[in-house]
């Protein structure tokens, strides 16, 4: 999420908001995007999580800070919110949506402690990640987290395993990219996949095959051409067995590449990442070598390029 966001949300909020009653719980297009994220990244982060090196257990939820708009007051009202801090996503079949939690759901403390006020002279967008990491790390340390709602109901939510990663929608940006902490799935390439949840999981697994490998220490390293489509590579075919794990048809990697980023080859660059016919053929020979595997054990059966 970056700051182009919260100015087109405001703009459709300053649209909305003459109309809106003030117990409007509204759910807005970006925020159903951000729940397929959420949800196609807790799918493949919670079927791989037994082979992910940095697992804990997660929530599936994702937070929203009303101060991150240009108006906060024009955002709790048309959100309907009795505070700044908000569910922003929750992962369909996840943790926090099994307890009940949806979005704009209004969160005065978690884990016990208060939300508190904005932090002076930071960043907006600093107090909602430090709150989602407080969340995140409650969970992943007690193995279960308590937030307490607007109104003072409190829910008590137990985490599931799960790749220690996080998902987020940027809907500021036109590609997907990823840390060993987070994965990041741009509007314009969320939009390139029309509706269509395979494509979505896909490039959701591209990019967590490179969290997973840890490709980010890799490129500090020694990052070149050359080691950037060596990495590309990989996580083009370690996605096949991601999705294989959680579900997905393994040939949709395949199917993204020869469709998806084809026509968008020119804003990726096949000098760095590789033409796309190339990818498509490596693709289509790991889904060969899936096929064979015994089972769908990547870190024993996945035959890597780059040296860990």
């Amino acid at each position: 999420m970056l700051r182009a966001r919260a100015e087109r949300w405001l703009a459709a909020l300053g649209l909305a908001l003459a109309a809106a009653p003030s117990v409007a719980r509204p759910v807005d297009g970006l925020q159903v995007a951000d729940a397929e994220v959420q949800s196609v990244g807790w799918k493949l982060a919670h079927a791989n999580a037994r082979f992910c090196k940095r697992a804990a257990p997660g929530i599936g939820l994702l937070l929203q800070d009303a101060r991150t708009f240009e108006d906060p007051a024009a955002a709790r009202a048309v959100y309907g919110l009795s505070g700044d801090i908000a569910v922003g996503a929750v992962a369909d079949d996840g943790p926090a949506a099994r307890a009940g939690l949806q979005a704009n759901d209004t969160i005065v403390a978690i884990a016990g402690e208060e939300v508190g006020p904005p932090l002076p002279g930071k960043d907006r967008w600093t107090r909602l990640f430090a709150l989602q990491t407080r969340m995140e790390t409650a969970v992943a340390d007690k193995g279960a987290v308590t937030l307490t709602l607007a109104g003072g109901r409190t829910i008590t939510i137990t985490g599931e395993p799960a790749c220690r990663v996080r998902f987020l929608l940027d809907d500021g940006g036109g590609n997907a990219s990823s840390s060993r902490d987070d994965v990041r799935v741009g509007r314009g390439l969320y939009n390139a996949t029309k509706g269509d949840d395979a494509l979505l999981a896909a490039i959701v697994a591209h990019e967590l095959a490179h969290a997973a490998l840890d490709h980010q220490t890799t490129l500090e390293a020694a990052s070149s051409n050359a080691v950037v489509r060596q990495t590309e590579r990989e996580a083009d075919r370690l996605a096949v067995w991601l999705l294989a794990n959680a579900g997905y048809p393994p040939e949709a990697e395949e199917r993204l590449m020869r469709t998806v980023i084809a026509r968008r080859q020119f804003l990726i660059g096949s000098s760095s990442h590789g033409g796309w016919r190339t990818r498509a053929a490596d693709i289509h020979a790991e889904l060969a070598a899936l096929a064979a595997a015994p089972d769908a054990d990547w870190p024993l059966r996945f035959k890597r390029n780059v040296a860990p």
